[in-house]
């Protein structure tokens, strides 16, 4: 008897010194929450990370949103009766978080319409983002239909964010996407592209080639200088290459045509700079 209410006695204090554990705070945890953290999905976390993090997940949810809305109208386009309102619907998409899924979706997408429709919801997204995209897109893009559109879209977006990313291709290596640049230049109409253009108009590569097996031979072309390298093995020369698109946009934004005398060019706008009737802005 004496031992079932010993045991009765003790199940009691347990039973009334378990929730007082529980609901005391330990030491650590005390000291920090006195330091300004929180406990938050299994760490201790200042209120600034935990802000982040919700910022993080509710970015990535409204970008899954977007990608299985675009998804969505993806399919629609294949079928008869719904293909028509489904190219307006992603026409019209402003939703910023879908430019990652309309990104992904050009690179992935065989029917080059659906390429195309995805191009103009970047434009009329408009965000940094969507802007920075048609750039890629101009200038990298394997589908000349997709490069065109883009180019095209480009020629309503803000000067400040078109202009400079496209000055510095003008000084890249490849000569397809100097030209590919101009030519996005030439739409767009800023004036201030015009000195870049000039240094642009011809472009000085080194050749290297290397004898192959079969006497075949492969070239890499490399921005700089350079001269002939005999011997046996790979040669380098200096090329020059005249670029056909900023000859182009040259004589758009200038409406003058000095061909390719880059030394005329540039004595024309050495004269412009002297003139105060000179305007640099877009033209009108």
């Amino acid at each position: 008897m004496r031992c079932f209410e010993a045991g009765f006695i003790g199940l009691i204090m347990v039973g009334v010194a378990m929730p007082v554990a529980a609901a005391s705070p330990s030491a650590h945890a005390q000291r920090m929450e006195s330091l300004g953290y929180q406990r938050y999905e299994g760490a201790w976390r200042t209120s600034q990370e935990i802000s982040l993090m919700k910022q993080a997940d509710t970015l990535t949810a409204g970008q899954v949103a977007a990608r299985q809305q675009l998804e969505r109208l993806r399919r629609d386009l294949d079928k008869p009766a719904t293909a028509e309102q489904a190219a307006e619907q992603i026409r019209g998409m402003h939703d910023p978080l879908a430019v990652p899924a309309l990104s992904q979706a050009i690179q992935a997408e065989p029917l080059a319409r659906a390429r195309l429709l995805y191009v103009e919801a970047l434009a009329h997204i408009g965000t940094a983002d969507a802007v920075g995209t048609l750039l890629s897109l101009a200038l990298d893009h394997p589908d000349r239909e997709v490069r065109w559109q883009a180019t095209e879209q480009l020629e309503q977006a803000p000067s400040a964010q078109v202009v400079p990313p496209l000055v510095a291709a003008l000084a890249g290596p490849h000569n397809d996407r100097i030209n590919r640049a101009a030519a996005v230049l030439g739409r767009v109409g800023d004036r201030s592209a015009i000195e870049p253009l000039i240094r642009a108009l011809v472009t000085t590569h080194v050749v290297v080639t290397d004898p192959g097996t079969g006497g075949q031979t492969s070239a890499t072309f490399t921005p700089g200088g350079g001269g002939l390298t005999l011997g046996g093995g790979p040669k380098t020369s200096t090329v020059s290459a005249q670029n056909r698109q900023v000859l182009e946009a040259l004589t758009a934004l200038t409406e003058v045509n000095y061909s390719w005398d880059q030394a005329s060019w540039q004595a024309w706008w050495r004269g412009q700079q002297l003139s105060p009737e000179t305007d640099l802005r877009r033209s009108p």
